[in-house]
C-alpha cells in the first residue's frame, strides 16, 4: 500500500510538472512571435522608422513640386517671364549670345 502511494505522488508531481512545463513553453512561443513576429514589436518599430522617412520624402517632393509648379505659371501664357523663357531656350537649344563668355571646366 505504502508503494502505491509514494508512485502515485510521485505521478501527481510529475502531472504538474509537465503541464507547468508545457505552459511555460507555450508562453515563451507567444512570447517570442510578440516581440519577433511578423507583426511584432521589432516589426512595428521598423515601420514607425519606415513611415518616418518616407514622411520626409514626401516633404521634400511637395517642395520641389511647388518650385516646378511656379517655374511652369511663369512660362503660361498669361504671364510669360521673358528672363526664364530666355533661361529655358539656352539650356534646351543650346543657344547662347555672341556676347556671352564661356568657361569649360
Amino acid at each position: 500500500m505504502k508503494i502505491y502511494k509514494y508512485f502515485a505522488r510521485i505521478s501527481n508531481n510529475f502531472k504538474l510538472v509537465c503541464a507547468t512545463a508545457f505552459m511555460g513553453v507555450v508562453l515563451l512561443y507567444f512570447l517570442f512571435h510578440a516581440i519577433n513576429g511578423e507583426n511584432g514589436l521589432l516589426s512595428y518599430i521598423q515601420i514607425k522608422r519606415q513611415s518616418a522617412m518616407q514622411a520626409e520624402k514626401l516633404k521634400s517632393l511637395k517642395e520641389d513640386f511647388e518650385v516646378l509648379k511656379r517655374r511652369v505659371a511663369l512660362l503660361s501664357n498669361d504671364s510669360l517671364d521673358l528672363d526664364l523663357l530666355e533661361e529655358r531656350c539656352r539650356i534646351i537649344l543650346n543657344y547662347c549670345n555672341p556676347e556671352d563668355i564661356i568657361v569649360k571646366e
